[in-house]
């Protein structure tokens, strides 16, 4: 009872260790020991422990050379160009010579090497921390390789022996000459054909483990190597593996795995339960969408993981057409089926998926079908908020200017009409212009502070045709106030704010002074009332936002 109690802590320290260390490999090596000291949020004892692992990869890095510290967390290059030829200082492994180091990722380090009995050339993985290495990557290193030993397809690479030297684990596996599927797509050496007979064998892959009860959490082009000699893929990388008819004991609650940018929804929210053969699915349309488009589907930032995460968990994926249309629509149809969000509307396994890939190469309908149009409309809502909130409002607001007139709940002034009318028929022409300069802008902040400034300002302007600042209608600057919150930008909140209260003011002083010259005083059992909410609803927004780092409006949107 006590040792597992006791082992909890041990392994959230693990944890910590891990994320800390793996953020440090993005830090300028020169500087990565200062800037783990200033993490405060983190124990002594951890820091202390992250320093140690920094100064030993430091010394095996002038020892071996420098490594490529650009690969994402987790994760592997099999095939990457080989490194210096200068004589250098090798794990000594029984029955296998190491010949040189062909990769070095953020978790592991892959050499290429000679073994004796029988006589082969084989790729050899070691984790990069070696003796500082924890629990837990030493379990997901074991799992890797038990996860490869049990799937026998042709499109992964087999493990050889998994093996212990010095007390540090290595893993022995077929050795692959060739490139990974991300280094050829940014070369443009295949063919879109070609990229998709890859990943109907890679589907296939994957389907099998699924069938074995294997989930791999970590797909993406990087994971796929392309043998130089015969063109066949090959799927690796199976540490972040989960089995499904068993609990795992390297996640937990609140764990978020894989690869930004590949990443599915449950996996950014670390809800391991939820992570399912649907999650590899996910993966699969994210690699499906790196071939059609050039990018993954989130952009992912290495300087804000956290906001990258946020986009995941928040944002509905673009369809690859609205990124050029020159995208097959049956392609985009199967694309966005593995993409969505939630994982019982995508293809049930990754075998349906890789049978509609095959039905489009062969010209035949693939089964795939496009989303409802209510469906569609609440993800097009979902990426233009300012946009859908803007026309939604000013159709609401027309429908009840007319229905006021029909009613005679108003009195029918033609220069008040026509205002709302103008008014309204602007602000919507001006929200779609907007909109469209939002999207060339890459979500430029300006773009937004003067879409909600003119919105404020044609609010003003119609104002001047009704009662100023007696019209019921003032309450619209509330609404405006409110929807500002939609741009997730918490200085525009407060500028909004401000901006509304002065068109108020610029009203209630209009009023003053026409009332002053009718020796009346001003309704101050209204105005100050007015004040005090639109003050009150503007603090509010600002900090709740506060709360959350992700926008809306983001360059994602189109």
């Amino acid at each position: 009872m006590n040792s597992a109690a006791d082992s909890e802590p041990n392994k959230r320290d693990d944890e910590r260790a891990q994320q800390l260390f793996l953020a440090a490999l993005e830090v300028a090596p020169e500087q990565r020991l200062d800037w783990v000291q200033g993490q405060s949020k983190y124990h002594e004892a951890v820091r202390a422990r992250v320093t140690a692992m920094l100064q030993a990869d430091a010394a095996e890095q002038e020892t071996w050379g420098k490594p490529d510290d650009s690969v994402s967390v987790a994760t592997v290059h099999l095939s990457l160009p080989p490194m210096d030829s200068t004589p250098k200082t090798y794990p000594r492994i029984a029955n296998y010579e190491v010949l040189e180091e062909v990769a070095r990722g953020g978790m592991g380090v892959v050499y290429k090497a000679r073994q004796h009995r029988p006589s082969r050339i084989v790729a050899i993985k070691m984790i990069r921390g070696g003796a500082f290495a924890s629990r837990t990557e030493v379990e997901r290193f074991i799992t890797e390789a038990e996860a490869a030993a049990q799937l026998d397809d042709e499109a992964v690479v087999p493990v050889y022996e998994l093996g212990v030297v010095q007390g540090e684990p290595f893993i022995a596996m077929k050795y692959i000459d060739g490139d990974n599927l991300e280094s050829l797509l940014r070369a443009g050496k295949l063919s879109l054909s070609e990229s998709l007979r890859i990943l109907i064998a890679v589907c296939r892959a994957v389907a099998i483990a699924h069938r074995r009860g294997i989930v791999h959490r970590d797909l993406k082009p990087s994971n796929i190597l392309i043998e130089r000699s015969s063109g066949r893929p090959w799927l690796t990388d199976f540490g972040l593996a989960k089995y499904l008819d068993k609990d795992s004991r390297m996640t937990s609650a609140g764990d978020v795995l894989g690869t930004p940018g590949y990443m599915a929804p449950e996996q950014a929210w670390g809800n391991t339960d939820a992570v399912t053969a649907a999650t590899d699915v996910y993966g699969l349309g994210a690699i499906l969408y790196r071939l059609l488009t050039g990018s993954p589907p989130i952009q992912s930032d290495a300087a804000n993981l956290a906001r990258t995460i946020q986009l995941i968990r928040d944002h509905d994926v673009i369809a690859p057409r609205s990124v050029s249309r020159k995208i097959p629509r049956a392609l985009d149809t199967v694309c966005m089926k593995c993409l969505e969000a939630e994982p019982r509307q995508r293809f049930a396994d990754a075998g349906e998926l890789a049978d509609d890939l095959q039905r489009f190469l062969d010209g035949e309908t693939v089964q795939a079908r496009p989303l409802a149009w209510t469906h569609r409309l609440h993800r097009w809502a979902r990426h233009r908020p300012g946009l859908a909130v803007t026309w939604c409002a000013l159709a609401t607001f027309y429908l009840y200017h007319l229905a006021a007139r029909w009613f005679d709940w108003i009195h029918d002034d033609p220069a008040f009409n026509m205002a709302v009318a103008s008014v309204s028929i602007g602000a919507a022409t001006l929200a779609w212009i907007w909109q469209r300069l939002l999207i060339r802008r890459s979500g430029a902040t300006w773009v937004l502070y003067a879409w909600l400034t003119s919105d404020v300002m044609l609010l003003t302007l119609m104002l001047f045709f009704g009662d100023s600042v007696k019209s019921p209608l003032v309450v619209l600057y509330h609404v405006v106030v409110a929807g500002s919150v939609l741009r997730c930008r918490t200085h525009l909140v407060g500028y909004v704010t401000l901006l509304a209260i002065g068109g108020y003011c610029f009203h209630l002083a209009l009023t003053h002074f026409q009332l002053t010259r009718a020796k009346t005083e001003p309704p101050w059992s209204e105005v100050v009332p007015m004040l005090l909410s639109l003050v009150l609803i503007g603090i509010i927004q600002y900090f709740s936002l506060r709360r959350s780092n992700s926008s809306y409006e983001s360059p994602q949107v189109r």
